[in-house]
């Protein structure tokens, strides 16, 4: 083990013994996570439904293969449109 990840290691082991400061990671992790639940379910919708549009070009017993690539093309933009 490094020194560097040693540091790292025994700074966040002495942040974790602190209370107020595991205090503040918890306010800081309820906060992103009530803002992030919006979009995660809006995430979720987006998902069922384009499933649900996939399955109406043939089942996923039938071929696993094809229901999955026309899956990933419905879901997500070309490779070329996708921000990096």
């Amino acid at each position: 083990m490094s020194l560097l990840s040693r540091l790292v290691t025994e700074a966040a082991r002495r942040v974790a013994q602190d209370p107020r400061l595991r205090a503040k990671a918890a306010e800081v992790a309820g906060e992103a996570a009530r803002r992030a639940r919006p979009k995660i379910e809006n995430a979720g919708r987006h998902i069922a439904e384009t499933a649900r549009e996939t399955a109406d070009g043939g089942r996923f017993a039938d071929d696993p293969l094809g229901y999955a690539l026309r899956f990933r093309d419905k879901l997500l933009p070309p490779d070329n449109d996708r921000s990096r």
